[in-house]
């Protein structure tokens, strides 16, 4: 039974229903990443701490409420996109890219994007304004654009690969042959 799940094929629609579920998740993610991004340039310098405080705030929401969620199902969905369409998990190069660069992605912003946005949002709870002579936040809230910059050229390139399918299939090597 497990066995016939494994290689069952989606039919059309079943496959075009999980592609733009794909395709939404991904989008979501690169959204509010942009969002995410243009908010932490135009903050930079801000008048205002309880203002700053709270764009810190938003930010981290929109980080763990939105990003982190639609990451996943994007993840998801395309890991699923593989298991049951004719495209698969390492058949062609484009499909291998953007899995590794969305999982690439997943982890740095787990392990360094989602953490300093949230210390970032806790030293400015503490200090407000204060916090732009911090330069601890000064150097998070630097990474953190710079990250952010870096995360969503890599969701731009992610989507022009899913575009263009450039490198089209590997050739497969024949390890055994029979005579």
């Amino acid at each position: 039974m497990i066995l016939g799940i494994l290689v069952m094929k989606l039919k059309v629609q079943q496959k075009n229903w999980l592609l733009s579920f794909h395709i939404v998740s991904a989008s979501i993610w690169f959204g509010t990443a942009f969002c995410s991004l243009a908010l932490a340039f135009y903050y930079q310098n801000w008048a205002n701490g309880n203002e700053l405080h709270a764009i810190n705030a938003a930010r981290n929401l929109m980080g763990e409420l939105i990003i982190v969620p639609s990451a996943v199902s994007s993840l998801v969905s395309g890991l699923l996109l593989c298991s049951f369409t004719v495209w698969g998990f390492f058949k062609h190069r484009w499909v291998i890219a953007k899995q590794i660069l969305t999982m690439m992605l997943i982890i740095i912003g787990s392990v360094w994007l989602g953490p300093w946005t949230k210390q970032a949002t806790s030293i400015s709870a503490t200090e407000r304004l204060q916090v732009l002579q911090n330069p601890t936040y000064v150097s998070i809230r630097d990474a953190v654009i710079v990250g952010g910059a870096v995360q969503t050229l890599v969701l731009v390139l992610i989507i022009v690969i899913s575009v263009l399918k450039p490198w089209g299939r590997r050739k497969t090597c024949l390890l055994y042959t029979s005579p």
